[in-house]
């Protein structure tokens, strides 16, 4: 019998993000390749000392603006490592400097365009100059600063190459309204590319926030079930046995007898209260395999992670089940608080007195961490607890990290405990 759970195939948000922010940047050389074309095979010498620099400034600077707006640290990052020092997740403003910089910079390039807009056969390469500079400034603006900017230089793109253009009467044969339609219509769809990619990087950012908030979740909300748990059993007693430690305090030189028994009946409360927290315990660790397969593909589900289960969960010895299902729920723990996985496979194999459980995720880190709560891989507690667990019913356990990125938590027995 095989169990096969499943998720719909989801993208991962890390790889996303950064190819839309290659894609942002690879933008720029695009734009400014049809000018830089037009300088190379078509402009007189005089023309071409005047642009060439014009175009890699505008490059330059195109680059670093999308890469200021569009942090490379804000997706695919090391899990629980949290934003850059200083840094959010949203796009890091320019300095004054250089924004001054950026807007003298753009106002070279508008005027490059003008000087360029007479020419019908390239007006719509040089259109991509002040295009590309313009894109790259409105990234990091916020939306009605950058609606403004958008309409005010294609207001004066398209007034500077149209009046140039009816100024020289150079190409009688061009129309009017060309240039202005050419100079506007251009940067406006070079901004509107641009942006639109920026949108789509900050939906995968807020994608990312959320996977990474629920699985925190999840794993909060299993430990806060079990503190609950635990509370509400032992606190009364706790606050009985403070009660009557105070009074037997109080009672002792004064009347022993009574002192003693106080002190009688906090032995027995202390006794209670320990055998009921083992039975909770117990009742928290002893929970089926089946039971804790079905929640860890829940946990995984909510988490964005296609999970598949493979075999038959009731073929485990009773007996062995607790053990196995311990190795579940902190194989499952781990997935979510030390990887970026986005798949998960458990196998479980049971066959002739032989048990394995064996759990396999991606996006395993390079150097896998150390849990300080109790869970964690290499020499975490959680670990250590699995291997004296699995050591006194004669198992082993044993984890894999292969350079892949695919990490293996496998427990195995080859025998069973007496009933």
């Amino acid at each position: 019998m095989s169990t096969s759970f499943a998720v719909a195939g989801v993208v991962d948000p890390g790889r996303l993000g950064l190819l839309t922010r290659r894609t942002l940047l690879a933008l720029g050389p695009l734009w400014l390749l049809l000018a830089a074309n037009d300088v190379v095979f078509n402009l007189d010498p005089v023309r071409t000392a005047l642009t060439a620099p014009v175009i890699v400034a505008v490059l330059v600077q195109h680059t670093r603006l999308v890469r200021r707006a569009v942090p490379p640290r804000a997706v695919g990052r090391e899990p629980g490592a949290g934003p850059p020092e200083g840094q959010g997740y949203g796009p890091r403003r320019p300095s004054a400097a250089e924004w001054r910089w950026s807007l003298a910079l753009l106002a070279v390039a508008v005027a490059t365009w003008g000087e360029m807009a007479d020419r019908p056969y390239t007006a719509l390469d040089w259109a991509m100059v002040p295009g590309a500079m313009t894109a790259a400034l409105a990234l990091s603006l916020p939306a009605r600063t950058r609606r403004r900017l958008l309409t005010a230089v294609a207001l004066v793109c398209a007034v500077l190459g149209e009046a140039v253009a009816q100024w020289r009467h150079e190409t009688p044969g061009l129309l009017p309204g060309v240039p202005a339609a050419t100079g506007a219509g251009m940067l406006l769809f070079v901004a509107a590319v641009e942006l639109v990619l920026l949108r789509l990087w900050r939906a995968v950012v807020e994608a990312e926030q959320v996977r990474e908030a629920t699985a925190d979740l999840a794993v909060a909300e299993e430990r806060m079930r079990f503190a609950a748990d635990l509370h509400d059993l032992q606190g009364h007693r706790l606050q009985a046995i403070t009660l009557k430690g105070e009074l037997a305090e109080r009672l002792i030189g004064r009347s022993d007898h009574e002192a003693r028994a106080q002190l009688r009946e906090i032995t027995e409360l202390a006794r209670t209260a320990l055998e009921e927290s083992r039975a909770v315990v117990h009742g928290y660790r002893s929970a089926s395999l089946g039971t804790e397969l079905a929640n860890a593909v829940g946990l995984l589900e909510a988490a964005g992670i296609r999970t598949a289960v493979d075999g038959d969960a009731e073929r485990v010895p009773h007996q062995l089940q607790p053990a196995f299902a311990a190795l579940v729920r902190e194989g499952v723990t781990n997935i979510l608080r030390h990887s970026r996985a986005r798949h998960c496979r458990i196998t479980v194999t049971a066959d002739a007195g032989r048990v394995r459980v064996l759990l396999c995720n991606d996006g395993a880190p390079a150097h896998p961490a150390t849990d300080r709560g109790g869970s964690g891989r290499g020499n975490g507690s959680g670990l250590a607890g699995l291997r004296e667990r699995f050591h006194a019913i004669g198992g082993h356990v044993g984890t894999t990290t292969h350079p892949d990125g695919r990490f293996e938590l496998a427990g195995h027995t080859d025998r069973e405990v007496p009933a």
